[in-house]
This record gives structure tokens, C-alpha cells and sequence, in this order.
């Protein structure tokens, strides 16, 4: 029998990761801090539960999916006490390696067991059920879960810890930001001295140097299309977790600082809740 599962955080990713939950015949419990993102959930048969705690009374996983260190200790507050021992909770946002250590430690005491689970992909790749997972905790508690990590993602990398699976997403994240910074100065370069940026894609496209992420933001630039599939305000956060982290360890972070600069002016400029590939427009603005 499939256990019951929660799920917390319902926006761009959490949304399509709790429906492949519910289509694939798992019984879901789900709170988020707006109704209204809940609703095409309960058109589903998703249960609606009025708090992050009712969600941990009811359901043996519990996952959430939310935005950062304050919003997932708010809700591991509500959750750890009502959460049924021998419960697991899988974090899949992207936070601080010293806030999952934290809670690792604190559910581990308390008989309860916790996962951090931070996911690589956007929104197609979230309702596919093609994301890359990088899953940081004890061994027990990953096999009870696997099957269920499985439907939402289609590759499984393991850490024996959990505060190791949060760097390894914050090093993902820290290619995204230099990849779209460098992008984003590329085809500015290429307007102005009148090379054509379809032409530039083409050229990559052909090489080495292709990745999927440089032809769709790549053409999402050039077309000014800038609807979000990650929000920018979000890369500035994760690019900070990652300098942060890095000089905790004296680890250098030149490419991550110039790209902090670079995300703070597009938020100044009013891009926070645009894709993160308008940061091209900083660029613009300076022709």
C-alpha cells in the first residue's frame, strides 16, 4: 500500500511535482500559503488541509517545496511536532547547508526522519517527472521513500548527509548564474556589432560549447520573452547561499560575485519576478 503523502509549497515546481503525486495514485494532503494555487490540485482529488501542520498530522512523507531558509523553518516549526513518529520529511527547496544540517539532527532526535532533496529542471521537467535529484540523508530513510522520489525524478544522486545534497544544488545553481550572465553579454556584444544572435545559437548549437539552457534562454532573450520559469529574485538568493556558504570555507567566488551584482541591478530595475534570463536586460540598458 502507497503511504500518505504531504505536500507543502505549491508554486511554479511544487504545483506539478504534487500532481504526478496524485496521477500516480498516492493519496495527497497539501497546504499552501494561498488557496487559490491549490485549486487545480483539488480539481484532482488532492485534500486541502488549512495548515502545514494538519498536512504533518495526516501524511507519512511529507515534502515541501518553498522558497527559502525562513519559509522552511517556519513550516518545519509547525510540521516536527505533529509529524507521526517514524514520519519522514523530504525538503526539496533550495536552502542553506547549515539549515538542513540543522534539521537533520533535530527530526533524527525527535524519531522522525528527514531528507533534503533539492531538484535541478524547471517546470517541464517537474510535470515529466524528468528532474534531477540530489538526495542528501541516511540510508533507511531514503529507502522508504525511493519509490516515491522515483515519479518525480528521473535520475537520483546520493549523499550520505543532508547538508551535502544542499551544496551540491547551490553548485548547480552557481552554473545557471554565470551561464546566463555570460549568455546575456554574448548576445548583447553580437547587437552591437551587428552579428545576428539566431546565428550565434546555431553556432553553439553545432559545438561543444550546446547545452539545452543556452538555446531555450538563448532564444528567449532574443525573442524578449521573459515569462518566469524560476524567478530572478530566486537566483540572487540561491547566488548569495552559494557566496555565503563559500566563504565559510574560504572558498573564492569571483563569477558568483560579479553575477550577485548583476541580479541586484535587474531587481532595482523591477525584473525580481521575471525569469531570471532577464538579467539580459541590464545589459540593454546600457546601449
Amino acid at each position: 500500500m502507497k503511504p500518505t503523502v504531504g505536500f507543502i509549497g505549491l508554486g511554479l515546481m511544487g504545483l506539478p511535482m504534487a500532481s504526478r503525486l496524485l496521477q500516480s495514485g498516492y493519496t495527497v494532503y497539501i497546504h499552501n500559503r494561498t488557496k487559490e494555487k491549490a485549486a487545480p490540485l483539488i480539481a484532482q482529488g488532492a485534500a486541502w488541509n488549512n495548515s502545514a501542520a494538519d498536512v504533518a498530522m495526516n501524511a507519512e512523507i511529507v515534502l515541501t517545496m518553498l522558497t527559502n531558509d525562513e519559509a522552511l523553518r517556519k513550516t518545519t516549526t509547525a510540521t516536527q511536532s505533529t509529524l507521526r513518529k517514524n514520519g519522514i520529511h523530504i525538503d526539496c527547496s533550495t536552502v542553506s547547508p547549515a539549515l538542513t544540517s540543522i534539521l537533520e539532527s533535530e527530526y533524527s532526535s525527535s524519531q522522525r526522519g528527514f531528507l533534503h532533496s533539492p531538484v535541478l529542471g524547471s517546470i517541464p521537467q517537474a510535470t515529466d517527472g524528468s528532474l534531477l535529484l540530489f538526495v542528501g540523508g541516511k540510508d533507511e530513510i531514503f529507502s522508504r521513500t525511493e519509490s516515491l522520489l522515483n515519479i518525480i525524478g528521473s535520475k537520483i544522486w546520493r549523499f550520505p548527509a543532508a547538508q551535502q545534497a544542499s551544496n551540491m544544488k547551490l553548485i548547480m545553481n552557481s552554473f545557471i548564474g554565470g551561464m546566463i550572465a555570460t549568455l546575456s553579454q554574448a548576445l548583447q556584444y553580437a547587437n552591437k556589432v551587428d552579428v545576428d544572435g539566431n546565428i550565434i545559437l546555431d553556432a553553439i548549437g553545432h559545438s561543444a560549447l550546446n547545452s539545452m539552457m543556452v538555446q531555450t534562454k538563448g532564444k528567449s532573450i532574443l525573442e524578449q520573452n521573459f515569462t518566469p520559469r524560476f524567478f530572478l529574485e530566486n537566483l540572487l538568493k540561491d547566488t548569495d547561499l552559494f557566496r555565503h556558504t563559500a566563504e565559510s570555507v574560504n572558498a573564492l567566488t569571483p563569477v558568483a560575485d560579479t553575477v550577485k551584482d548583476l541580479l541586484e541591478q535587474a531587481i532595482a530595475q523591477g525584473y525580481s519576478k521575471e525569469d531570471y534570463s532577464a538579467i539580459a536586460k541590464v545589459f540593454n540598458r546600457r546601449q
